[in-house]
């Protein structure tokens, strides 16, 4: 793998870790245009790119990107946003509703995507995420194969540096490749609140897809 591929992961996983050092983070509903009554919502994105939400019967909508050919659900009463994401690589992120006034930091999905001129195997960037994460203060719980969108993929479960962090934080990443692009899911969340939202992110996570369509990043 090139000299430039290590950075844009190194990036990555930085950029992972800086944005859970930020837990008081600002969220408003209205910048992703959820309208709870209305069936079909679409949350706007500055490259204009088409987002699709639609309401399902299972309290859980569809989230749909035609642009990079992909959909997934997650819980109606959560919000999309492309808002305050860091990355250029960052495709949309799933907050869940603060549970009181005290609660300043919203566990969340976040979807990446990235795209390689160079060919990329699964075993090749697990190799370099797995040393990247090997730093001080990067404590990992759990790394093992497992499937996503019915693609080969792995996962990992890591607690990152607490340094002038004022909570403890658990994060799960969860990548594959296909076509010369990396899919990443984070899972990230306050470590005592990590197990009671892991079910409902699971359930997210499985049900991510991609379909057929040539899409680019």
């Amino acid at each position: 793998m090139y000299d430039k591929d290590k950075y844009v992961l190194f990036e990555l996983l930085t950029i992972g870790i800086m944005i859970l050092s930020f837990p008081s983070i600002t969220l408003t509903k209205g910048s992703a245009l959820l309208q709870n009554n209305s069936t079909t919502t679409t949350v706007p994105r500055a490259s204009q790119t088409n987002h699709i939400t639609t309401t399902t019967n299972n309290n859980f909508r569809t989230y749909q990107n035609p642009d990079y050919a992909i959909k997934m659900q997650y819980p109606s009463d959560w919000l999309a946003s492309k808002s305050g994401l860091r990355d250029y690589t960052n495709v949309i992120a799933f907050y869940s509703p603060l549970e009181n006034i005290s609660d300043v930091f919203p566990e969340h999905l976040t979807l990446s995507i990235t795209g390689y001129s160079q060919h990329i195997t699964l075993q090749k960037f697990n190799t370099v995420l797995n040393n990247t994460l090997r730093q001080p203060g990067v404590k990992i719980i759990e790394s093992n194969p497992t499937t996503l969108a019915g693609n080969p993929a792995h996962k990992i479960v890591f607690l990152p540096p607490t340094d002038n962090v004022p909570f403890k934080f658990e994060t799960m990443l969860v990548w594959t490749v296909k076509s010369d692009k990396v899919y990443i899911m984070s899972y990230n969340a306050e470590a005592a609140r990590y197990p009671t939202y892991l079910p409902t992110i699971q359930k997210m996570i499985d049900s991510f897809e991609i379909t057929n369509s040539t899409a680019s990043t």
